[in-house]
């Protein structure tokens, strides 16, 4: 944004305005970073010439206006502030106002709520002089004359993605749709709902009183509180473990280039959506056959929602093995069944917020259940000795029902009765047999064992500012390399095992081909990464 200010009001080359932005900021930015934003700029400014173009061709043309727009209601008890993030521009007759909202890789449906309050911040709004995001009341500067056309556009800051007009209306069709689509979310947001944890806790300003927010310190097992209060799960460990410049940009959600989605990814996938699915019925059920019929059938069942029949085929050994362990059968009262929640912790100890999502949470006769589901074309790959290291989830898992994140009924300090064990569980699908590996969180050796291999994971990023890069032959696999300045001769042909701490990789499945003795940590990163990769996080504009 500062970049774009001084080009559009200074009048100073685009280049030299992203070159100053990136210096001037008031903290070092990473080059990988640095990379986005030259392109994003880029973008935003061809993404303007197509709009003149368009624009043009009606007689219309806009300029920038340095000034955000707000709208202020209430009493000197109370005061609401509606405003947009994004950029402004008017006619000069401000006849037309247009706001042109940023999006990082893609645009959103034309009906999205925030689309109309935008657009009635657009026509009813005050250009703010004073700081909106400071002052309050915000000063504000009255217009010459009322506008007859409101336009709100979506600009998405990447390749081949044309800017998306999402509302061009006169000012009384904005103010109904603003009645109509917006107001009611914004009188939930106004006063409020339940309480969700999760990462945006690590900057949410009601964090040291909230109830919802399960405060365990030493859950990390870290003497100090680093540098900064930061957000971590597992995946932030292991992308970290295969390269600390990928955490970091993946962490800023700077999108990336995932390419196509290999068969086994894909198969991996849909099980999961299938399973999800599947426990999360009402009412809740054990899986069945009936539930997977024959893939020529007429109907798929719940397949048929969102896989293909090839897809099915292919998943379907998988789930037919699942059969045997779902985890709704079996005896014991069941209860409390959640498929895929995001479970979040604040470690204040190393002032971490700690982020997981456990496959299916569930109680068995009170205890806590915490499973997470893997695919595997080996179904010996998993062994009760190394599944803790190979798949840290558990081991991350482990350590939250110790320390109590949920509650006494399933684990942690109870007040004066001890810790309340629970258990955590991987089960292991593949075309010839599913299996269940368990570990109790009453057992001292499986704790402890947990706990080294999460602090182990977490150690070296918790005081990490610099997140260099660690290129190697991986780099063909990081949907950021496109971004990162040192990915340079550690590319490679795509088709060529990668080599990781002398154990061969498939580039296209994350199976390993060949090595000796167990797998690295990094390995084991770069295979999982591979073999099931983490979609990119919700970015955030």
């Amino acid at each position: 944004m500062r970049a774009l200010d001084a080009a559009e009001f200074d009048g100073t080359d685009l280049d030299v305005a992203v070159g100053e932005a990136l210096t001037e900021s008031r903290s070092p930015l990473h080059p990988g970073a640095a990379g986005w934003v030259r392109h994003a700029c880029s973008e935003y400014v061809r993404a303007c010439r197509w709009l003149e173009d368009e624009l043009a061709a009606e007689g219309v043309a806009l300029r920038p206006e340095s000034r955000p727009r707000v709208v202020q209601h209430g009493s000197p008890a109370e005061l609401r502030m509606l405003t947009a993030w994004g950029r402004w521009y008017a006619s000069e007759d401000g006849a037309v106002r247009e706001f042109r909202r940023l999006r990082i890789s893609r645009t959103g449906p034309a009906d999205a709520p925030s689309a109309h309050a935008i657009a009635f911040v657009a026509a009813t709004g005050l250009r703010a002089v004073g700081a909106v995001y400071r002052d309050l009341p915000v000063e504000v500067r009255p217009d010459d004359g009322a506008p007859a056309r409101i336009r709100v556009v979506e600009v998405a800051l990447a390749e081949d993605v044309m800017p998306k007009v999402l509302v061009d209306a006169a000012p009384e069709e904005v103010r109904r749709g603003y009645r109509v689509h917006a107001q009611p979310v914004a009188a939930d947001l106004a006063f409020g709902g339940e309480r969700r944890p999760g990462a945006d806790c690590a900057e949410c300003k009601l964090r040291e009183s909230c109830d919802a927010l399960p405060r365990t310190p030493g859950l990390l097992g870290l003497a100090d509180r680093g540098t900064h209060r930061r957000t971590w799960s597992v995946t932030t460990g292991r992308q970290y473990q295969i390269c600390p410049a990928q955490a970091h940009l993946r962490e800023l959600r700077i999108p990336g280039d995932h390419g196509e989605e290999s068969p086994a990814v894909r198969r991996g996938r849909v099980v999961h959506e299938w399973l999800a699915a599947a426990h999360s019925r009402t009412p809740t059920r054990p899986c069945t056959p009936a539930d997977l019929p024959e893939p020529d059938a007429v109907r798929l069942g719940l397949a048929g929602e969102f896989m293909t029949p090839e897809e099915y085929r292919e998943a379907r050994p998988f789930l037919i093995g699942h059969l045997e362990v779902c985890p709704l059968a079996g005896s014991g009262a069941i209860t409390g069944i959640t498929a895929e929640p995001t479970v979040a912790a604040y470690d204040p100890a190393a002032d971490v917020v700690v982020i997981a999502g456990p496959d299916l949470l569930r109680r068995v006769d009170g205890r806590l259940v915490y499973r997470e589901q893997k695919t595997t074309t080996g179904p010996d790959r998993f062994t009760a000795d190394g599944a803790l290291a190979q798949v840290p989830q558990l081991a991350l898992a482990v350590c939250l029902i110790a320390d109590g994140v949920f509650g006494g009924a399933g684990g942690g300090r109870s007040g004066g009765g001890g810790p309340v064990p629970g258990t955590v569980e991987l089960e292991v699908m593949s075309p010839l047999r599913a299996g269940v590996l368990t570990f109790d969180t009453a057992d001292p050796a499986v704790v402890g064992a947990a706990r080294r291999i999460v602090t182990g994971l977490v150690r070296d990023w918790h005081h990490d500012t610099a997140f260099r890069a660690r290129p190697g032959r991986w780099c063909t696999a990081c949907p950021v390399a496109r971004w990162c300045p040192d990915r340079a001769g550690a590319e490679g042909p795509g088709d060529l095992p990668i080599e990781v701490d002398g154990v061969l990789i498939d580039p296209r499945t994350g199976e390993v081909l060949e090595g000796t003795g167990l797998l690295s940590g990094r390995a084991e990163a770069v295979s999982a990464a591979i073999a099931d990769p983490e979609p990119d996080e919700e970015p955030p504009f």
